[in-house]
């Protein structure tokens, strides 16, 4: 298993790449609307095309937030956006090591990889196409739920102390020499 300095680093460097990913895909897709003309490096092909998603209904909060605000709410934004600020609050998550901040990371992992799925879903079977830069974001997500996990596991509680054999042996929060003076008051 790796230890806890292995995991923070691959926690900082994910979701660097993450915010990096989210940042390309909003350039290109702010790029795109502005120039019609414009072709996304990241369109390969007529079944792998990152613009297709961009330019549906699911390219802005995840084709939900339209269904309960109207179209210029503030919060009806680019999922990118979206991305991006959960791999910006992931990194900032990932600079200190305690048990509940690895939890947390961990269900916070666990949403995202709800996200990257569904749009995965409504890419292969309602668009019936690929986004290579959402398949990215998926693969970064998982990896960052493995190495929450292992970050957590590496800050298992220590025992304070074991007999040669691995038992815990309880101890008092008092000095042993009060232990010993209790026999001269009796």
């Amino acid at each position: 298993m790796c230890g806890l300095g292995c995991t923070k680093f691959f926690n900082v460097v994910l979701s660097l790449v993450g915010l990096g990913i989210s940042a390309f895909a909003l350039f290109v897709e702010m790029k795109s609307e502005v120039d019609e003309d414009f072709t996304p490096p990241c369109d390969l092909g007529e079944d792998i095309s990152c613009s297709v998603l961009f330019h549906s209904q699911y390219g802005t909060g995840f084709g939900l937030v339209s269904q309960f605000l109207p179209a210029n709410h503030p919060a009806n934004q680019p999922n990118n956006v979206y991305w991006g600020i959960y791999f910006a609050f992931f990194f900032l998550l990932s600079l200190f090591n305690y048990k509940f901040i690895a939890t947390f990371q961990i269900l916070l992992s666990l949403c995202a990889l709800v996200g990257s799925a569904y749009l995965g879903y409504i890419l292969h079977f309602v668009l019936k196409n690929v986004c290579v830069l959402t398949v990215g974001t998926g693969a970064v997500n998982v990896l960052l739920l493995l190495f929450s996990m292992c970050k957590r596991r590496a800050l298992k509680p220590k025992v304070l102390k074991e007999d040669k054999y691995g038992y815990y042996i309880p101890t008092t929060n008092y000095p042993s020499n009060q232990n010993n003076n209790f026999k001269k008051f009796i």
